[in-house]
């Protein structure tokens, strides 16, 4: 090591010059610290490179963005031979990368692909470190050196030996000024010798002679520049892809990140129906209208997009992150060392009978090399190696990037599973930083126009509306639509995803023309049948409710009004018997409106309904109702009117029973008053003598009627069991 205390070589870096890095034959364009420029015949042609942006490896190739807010990018390149490039990613960019990684060599075998852990490497001590700060001086780092073997060269004086130390002294020179040098003191081996280290003229040269202390100033300085390196990259973490293989070939690397949503929009350009243009007598006129789409795609990477192969990708995959470059420990619990004594010696009792034969195993363990083994080539489908070298017989499934994001060039749109795909027929330029809307599609539908009417708004305004058919061939993604009638905008729609030949409805503005009246609901029941078993009378009746639209229109051409009508699951619909179109929550009728006149819109929805009433319990007048009820079969007519008159009988006999306890209570209050009155009575008294008659014929009254009444009793039980008998045996309807 040689340490020179000429201006700029008081910093550290200038030791990188005396001592280069060494890399082999087999590692030029890696790499694993500083990123330096590949050799020209490993070099990937293609790679973009923005200001702070390290150099990627592979070129991109490919980019499909998702509406789930996250990107494919495939890249792709050619190398030679073993190799390796490198992949710069954002810290936080890391996580997906690993997570969602796939690399593909078509001829060669893939080895595992590295990258540094910087945050465990920081937090790791340095007390081996040299602890060189910036900006220190020559004898500032000879002093951290002391007992080195060094070789020091100052002008035309030389000294060699074991380093003493470094003191600071104050020499005043011929014109009697101060000034403060270094001076170091060495070992030699015929004595103590010092030297100054400022001499200014021929400099002063250091060599350091220990090796280990050569190498460990080098790796102190070579992990500043790394950090310098990592600064200056604005946090990029490099993940370097191993090659192995022979000859010329292309790789590619495929992978997740986080990128903004892109967005859809349209626009709908149509003219006005011709006056007197018609299509049928029970329609308006159609209209063509010509519908042009736009993708708005941003580049929020941290590269240029050029000449890439761009695919939109609409659908919602599940996608989550997860953090996979942080190491993971596992809390372990501290469990003493396991102890005990030396065991004691044991004696066994002698067997009586002979073991038995051990069963064999009823399948031999299978060996390294047995084909029935399952190995890791099967279990991870090919993907950790191309060559196809460890089962010649088995199928290679590796995952290429090609069948991941297949690109096809001469369509529009096609579906990848669950998803449907936009891909750009021509490639596509696009800085980073920059957004750009993308066309895709220019092409006349099939449209007509309404008038669109939901009865769930009190307002009763209809709308101007078209009901569009997606005959473009491909999917339409949601989004806005503008629409421009006769050349001059005419208000704004929205559409979620539209299928091919899926037709869709959107409305844009009032309906000025069209004037809406409405009626309130009616209802009407009617009673359909009765029928009665085991005591219960069971009425089926049938509620409709009925809905009358009017429609004027003022306007000098036919309009089509569409009607929603939110759907309740408890009617069902049965005028008209059939409704013209149908969502997942509403009815949609449609009816004609001739030019400056009106028209009315009628529908009707029924719903059964079932009472039940028990005939032991249920009012007279109620089951008299229903004997009147002039559907009622003879039979049952019969049984019900047999009910009644059971039921008027057990009536009439609680009424003379509650009428005779009525009067006992009566009597027991009149008792009362008279026992409280003789109280204060003589009772040889005329008053007192009429009131104990008055009693004694009371009490004799009282025991009649309490002798009728257990009477009556005995007739309820009969008559009430005598109707319940009656009714559990009636079965009519």
């Amino acid at each position: 090591m040689i340490l020179s205390a000429r201006s700029t070589l008081l910093a550290a870096s200038a030791l990188l010059f005396v001592f280069p890095v060494n890399v082999r034959a087999d590692e030029q364009g890696f790499r694993p610290h500083i990123p330096l420029p590949e050799p020209v015949e490993t070099r990937l042609a293609g790679s973009p490179k923005a200001d702070n942006v390290p150099m990627q490896g592979l070129p991109l190739r490919q980019v499909a963005l998702f509406s789930s807010g996250v990107g494919y990018f495939g890249r792709a390149g050619r190398i030679s031979g073993d190799g390796a490039v490198e992949l710069y990613f954002q810290r936080d960019e890391l996580n997906d990368v690993l997570k969602s990684l796939v690399i593909t060599d078509p001829s060669g075998e893939l080895r595992p692909a590295t990258y540094t852990l910087d945050e465990l490497l920081a937090r790791r001590p340095q007390n081996n470190d040299l602890q060189l700060p910036p900006g220190e001086t020559l004898g500032g780092i000879l002093r951290r050196f002391q007992g080195a073997l060094i070789r020091i060269e100052a002008g035309s004086k030389r000294i060699e030996g074991r380093l003493i130390g470094v003191a600071t002294k104050s020499i005043r020179d011929k014109n009697g000024d101060v000034t403060t040098t270094d001076v170091a003191t060495v070992m030699q081996e015929n004595g103590l010798a010092s030297i100054r280290l400022d001499a200014v003229e021929d400099g002063v040269l250091v060599t350091l002679l220990d090796e280990k202390l050569n190498r460990k100033l080098l790796a102190q300085l070579e992990n500043s520049a790394n950090l310098l390196t990592s600064s200056i990259d604005a946090g990029f973490r490099p993940i370097t892809l191993h090659f192995a293989g022979k000859g010329e070939r292309e790789v590619k690397a495929g992978y997740i990140q986080a990128t903004s949503v892109w967005k859809t929009s349209y626009r709908l350009v149509f003219d006005s129906p011709k006056k007197g243009a018609k299509t049928g007598a029970d329609k308006s006129p159609d209209i063509k209208p010509l519908l042009q789409g736009w993708a708005i795609v941003e580049n929020t990477t941290d590269e240029d997009w050029k000449n890439i192969s761009l695919s939109l990708i609409a659908g919602r995959p599940v996608s989550f992150t997860m953090n996979m470059a942080a190491p993971l420990y596992v809390q372990r619990p501290d469990i003493a060392l396991p102890f005990s004594g030396a065991p004691r010696s044991q004696v066994y009792e002698e067997t009586i009978q002979a073991a038995k034969a051990r069963k064999p195993m009823s399948r031999p363990m299978a060996s390294a090399v047995d084909g029935d083994a399952p190995a890791l080539m099967d279990r991870a489908g090919g993907i950790f190696s191309n060559s196809g070298d460890f089962n010649s017989e088995r199928e290679n499934v590796a995952i290429s990037v090609e069948q991941m994001i297949q690109q096809q060039a001469s369509a529009s749109t096609a579906e990848r599973g669950e998803l449907f795909e936009y891909a750009i027929r021509q490639p596509v330029n696009l800085n980073r930083g920059d957004a750009a809307l993308v066309p895709i599609v220019s092409q006349i539908i099939a449209g007509e126009k309404l008038s669109i009417l939901d009865t769930r708004d009190t307002t009763f305004r209809a709308v101007h509306g078209m009901r569009i058919s997606n005959n473009t061939g491909m999917h339409l993604a949601g989004g806005p639509i503008t629409i421009y009638q006769d050349g001059l905008y005419a208000g704004d729609a929205q559409i979620t995803n539209i299928a091919p030949s899926e037709n869709r409805l959107i409305s844009y503005a009032l309906d000025l023309d069209l004037v809406v009246g409405r009626e309130s609901p009616t209802y009407f029941e009617e009673t359909l049948s009765l029928s009665v078993s085991a005591g219960v009378l069971t009425a089926s009746r049938r509620q409709r409710q009925a809905q009358v639209f009017t429609f004027r229109n003022k306007s000098d051409a036919p309009k089509t009004v569409l009607v929603q009508v939110p759907i309740d699951p408890n009617f069902t619909l049965v005028e008209p018997k059939q409704a013209d179109g149908k969502s997942p929550t509403e009815y949609r009728f449609e009816i004609l409106v001739p030019a400056k006149g009106s028209a009315e819109l009628k529908f009707v929805g029924e719903r059964p309904i079932s009472e039940t009433v028990a005939l032991l319990n249920s009012d007279v007048d109620t089951l008299l109702n229903y004997v009147r009820f002039g559907k009622i079969s003879p039979q049952l007519k019969t049984a019900l009117e047999g009910v009644v008159a059971r039921r008027n009988k057990l009536s009439e006999l609680q009424g003379r029973r509650v009428s005779l306890e009525n009067q006992v209570r009566e009597i027991t209050l009149e008792q009362d008053r008279i026992r409280q009155n003789m109280n204060g009575l003589n009772q040889t008294s005329e008053l007192y003598k009429r009131y104990v008659a008055k009693l004694e014929t009371q009490e004799t009254k009282i025991e009649k009627l309490r002798e009728e009444i257990a009477r009556l009793r005995d007739m309820e039980v009969e008559a009430n069991s005598a109707l319940s008998t009656y009714v559990q045996t009636l079965n009519s309807s």
